[in-house]
């Protein structure tokens, strides 16, 4: 399942006030398994690509906001990886091939690691899919996050 949900005015105020940041809508990007436990597929992650890029072609001024934390583990094949790195890179290489499969031209994938200084283990993914005219304002975003 994929659930969005926006932040307000009042929100974003509270990271910025820069006009490129306020004039665009971010959303948050969930995805949820309802059922099973096994590996998600590639028609799975295409689905869920292909309405997660019509939302985008509807919604000019949307930047889809995917956080990739530790707090679950998943199945899966590179052990090596922490979870939440998988999920991040599973995320790109998604958002990649849909993009090069679609012909789609003019959208991005601005990803963010963070990494807390007392825990390396802590590292934490963002990921913002904007619209590539978008870019310097997910870039003030970026440089927020890194401040808190």
């Amino acid at each position: 399942m994929v659930a969005l949900s926006y932040y307000d005015a009042e929100t974003l105020m509270a990271f910025s006030s820069d006009p490129q940041v306020l004039s665009l809508v971010f959303y948050d990007v969930t995805l949820v398994r309802k059922s099973g436990e096994d590996y998600v597929g590639y028609k799975i992650l295409f689905a869920v690509s292909d309405v997660l890029a019509r939302f985008m072609g509807e919604n000019e001024d949307a930047v889809l906001c995917f956080y990739c934390d530790a707090d679950t583990d998943l199945r899966r094949h590179h052990t090596e990886l922490l979870p939440q790195e998988y999920r991040s890179r599973l995320f790109s290489r998604m958002f990649e091939m849909y993009v090069k499969s679609c012909n789609l031209s003019g959208f991005i994938n601005y990803r963010v690691e963070m990494e807390d200084p007392y825990n390396t283990g802590n590292r934490q993914f963002a990921h913002f899919i904007c619209r590539e005219e978008h870019r310097e304002a997910v870039a003030v975003m970026e440089r927020l996050l890194r401040q808190k």
